[in-house]
């Protein structure tokens, strides 16, 4: 059971994590827990629907991203800064200068684009800076909220995917669930991508399939990404158990809280 997809004038990756099978058979609850891309010069449609559907944005983004393209102020929503990447990291924050300078680098090698992916997801957990704002988002979760909280980073792919899997892990999501999630954010960007590479194939003069395998690896979503993730986990922590009690700092009634909160 995968995530629902919420129509919106502009949004193209925000989803409900209501009505996926969580622990004991219980459900996700719907309108609780959202996931997005960034919120940024949002049409007055999209913002109404957004008021109505949520309180509380947590903004992943690093203070560049977040300085470029500031995102719509949604009525009657608290907001909270928990930058996951301490600074810029080019394939997961968007900078645009440093954004250009990665593709122009690796635009024909698709290889590199992979473990450079692969490793920047590793630094989401040996990092001691993201661990700690992992901590700090989900111990937002644990506040009552009338409305759904949400999240997002800019594409909604990396930061907020990797904060997506630790709420549905917490909450008993299989995972074969969370990896199928996880992997429909290419279907939702798909056109996002398609004029990345056609930009990209204009600007180097080339056609070459490369480009298409290379830009893929760097924008979108892959399993050897979550692999990545949780090897160094493993590595690090010894396993999500210990993760979420040493690096998320929850207890088990912390758990059990959620647990209330967000299954039904």
């Amino acid at each position: 059971m995968r995530s629902r997809l919420l129509e919106f004038e502009k949004l193209r990756n925000t989803r409900d994590l209501g009505g996926m099978q969580g622990r004991d058979g219980r459900i996700l609850r719907s309108g609780k827990l959202i996931r997005s891309g960034q919120l940024v010069a949002l049409p007055e449609n999209d913002k109404t629907k957004l008021s109505g559907l949520i309180d509380t944005v947590v903004d992943m983004r690093t203070d560049g991203e977040r300085e470029a393209w500031p995102d719509s102020v949604i009525e009657g929503c608290t907001y909270h800064h928990v930058p996951i990447v301490d600074r810029m990291r080019p394939g997961i924050s968007r900078e645009v200068k440093n954004v250009e300078e990665l593709v122009d680098a690796l635009m024909f090698k698709p290889d590199i684009s992979l473990d450079y992916m692969c490793n920047l997801y590793r630094q989401f957990i040996l990092t001691d800076h993201s661990v700690r704002e992992y901590s700090k988002f989900v111990h937002i979760l644990l506040d009552e909220h009338d409305k759904a909280i949400l999240w997002h980073c800019t594409a909604g792919k990396d930061r907020a995917g990797t904060s997506a899997i630790i709420v549905e892990k917490l909450l008993g999501v299989s995972d074969e669930d969370i990896l199928k999630d996880y992997l429909d954010t290419n279907e939702n960007i798909k056109d996002e991508m398609l004029n990345v590479v056609s930009m990209v194939k204009k600007k180097a003069n080339s056609d070459s399939s490369l480009i298409d395998k290379s830009i893929g690896y760097l924008f979108g979503a892959d399993e050897a990404y979550l692999d990545a993730f949780f090897s160094a986990m493993d590595e690090r922590f010894g396993g999500f158990d210990a993760f979420v009690h040493k690096g998320l700092a929850l207890t088990d009634s912390d758990i059990v809280r959620l647990e209330g909160l967000y299954l039904e």
